[in-house]
């Protein structure tokens, strides 16, 4: 029998995993050029569940914390483990590359968008895309994760802001 925690894990992997093959298969990432390392996948599960446990212990959280909170602390942990890695060890353009800024932003809007028989609701992203404010808040968050300095707490603002008002 698996252990609520083990459960969070579990479907935190699956989350993650679903969102890379999706982002592969939208042309978002590259899969000749990039793959998703399991073990710095891992490594980016405990430590989501880490700062999980931290949070629901600072603010008296007992059950399940909302989407937003899950998706700051999960793009917090994408961007401390980066999982996804070049194929090519001696990938030129490495820096260059926002694989996995792209990735943390995407799972956290897929959190965000979470219906509550556990499916993604993609029209509601796509509808967000589609707002002409968008592109830009998207460059921005892209440009805060890769350049400057944040805490796993201000992108849970982020994503809460975006949840409130993007309806």
């Amino acid at each position: 029998m698996q252990t609520d925690f083990e459960k969070i894990e579990n479907k935190r992997v699956e989350s993650l995993f679903a969102t890379f093959l999706l982002l592969v298969r939208m042309g978002d990432i590259d899969s000749a050029r990039f793959t998703l390392n399991r073990s710095l996948l891992k490594s980016t599960v405990k430590h989501y569940l880490q700062d999980l446990q931290a949070l629901k212990a600072r603010y008296g959280i007992e059950k399940f914390v909302q989407p937003q909170k899950a998706a700051g602390l999960s793009a917090a942990a994408v961007m401390r483990f980066k999982p996804i890695l070049p194929k090519n060890g001696g990938d030129e353009d490495l820096f260059e590359s926002e694989a996995n800024e792209i990735f943390a932003i995407f799972h956290g809007l897929c959190l965000c968008s979470e219906q509550s028989d556990g499916k993604i609701n993609l029209q509601a992203i796509q509808s967000l895309a589609a707002k002409p404010e968008f592109h830009e808040w998207l460059s921005n968050f892209r440009f805060l994760l890769k350049f400057r300095n944040y805490s796993a707490e201000s992108l849970v603002m982020i994503f809460d802001t975006l949840a409130h008002f993007a309806k």
